[in-house]
């Protein structure tokens, strides 16, 4: 009798969580994304070719498994530490695709290069969904790092203004 008691109260328990999940399958999408979205890696280098500009840095991307992405990095010069400072995601053509400015915070230092910063992303992700940063356009080749979907991490700080390929990894 206690074991037909135990299974009648789990069996209404289970019927009442159920009844109070979403009905708009909010719950449905996490699981979505989560088993859909794979973890991925990308880059944009700031190295010292003459297309980086003034600036020498690192920027890194990563996807986590429910498609938000971290970007995080550092720069150690080109900035000028008394001008307004702009970090932008753009298309293959400078269109404006995200503007990561307020959510990097990026504090530029005394010498013109940045303290590391870090933010994740809610919006953004780089091949989870259509409107990835990785996808789009078509895929081209550079060198041997990877596989680009025509998305550009573009920086500024006043007349200066560089903007490298975001790479997967």
């Amino acid at each position: 009798m206690n074991k037909l008691f135990f299974l009648i109260q789990v069996f209404l328990f289970l019927i009442t969580i159920s009844a109070a999940l979403p009905a708009d399958d909010k719950l449905a999408n996490i699981f979505y994304e989560r088993n859909n979205c794979q973890c991925a890696t990308a880059f944009a280098d700031f190295d010292s070719s003459p297309s980086s500009g003034p600036f020498r840095g690192f920027v890194a991307f990563g996807q986590d498994e429910n498609g938000s992405t971290t970007i995080f990095g550092a720069f150690n010069r080109g900035f000028n530490p008394n001008c307004t400072s702009e970090f932008l995601i753009v298309d293959s053509h400078g269109h404006v695709k995200y503007n990561v400015t307020r959510g990097l915070d990026v504090h530029i230092t005394s010498d013109g290069g940045t303290e590391a910063f870090s933010h994740r992303f809610s919006n953004i992700n780089l091949n989870c969904h259509s409107n990835g940063i990785l996808l789009g356009g078509h895929s081209a080749r550079s060198g041997n790092r990877g596989y680009s979907g025509g998305s550009r991490f573009s920086a500024s700080s006043g007349d200066h203004q560089a903007t490298r390929p975001i790479q997967k990894t």
